[in-house]
């Protein structure tokens, strides 16, 4: 009878021990996935900023080319030195 209570808290203990450490990595997964540096708060920030350089990128690609082309027009109105 003794030896059946001694297994009875001997499981309860390894059971609240197993609950317990479970409850802690699951705490620190979450923690890396939403609230770290890798997470994933920050890489839906960091794709939004990528989509808004691209965009940038293009607008300033075609401003360069609308003024090279008067820059090249004014340099074709400009007599040629010798």
């Amino acid at each position: 009878m003794l030896e059946k209570l001694n297994n009875n808290k001997q499981f309860m203990f390894i059971s609240t021990v197993l609950i317990v450490l479970t409850f802690v990595v699951a705490y620190y997964i979450s923690n890396l996935l939403f609230y770290g540096n890798n997470s994933y708060e920050v890489y839906s920030h960091l794709k939004d900023k990528k989509v808004k350089l691209q965009h940038d990128i293009h607008q300033l690609q075609i401003e360069n080319a609308t003024l090279q082309k008067k820059y090249f027009e004014l340099k074709n109105l400009e007599p040629e030195e010798l």
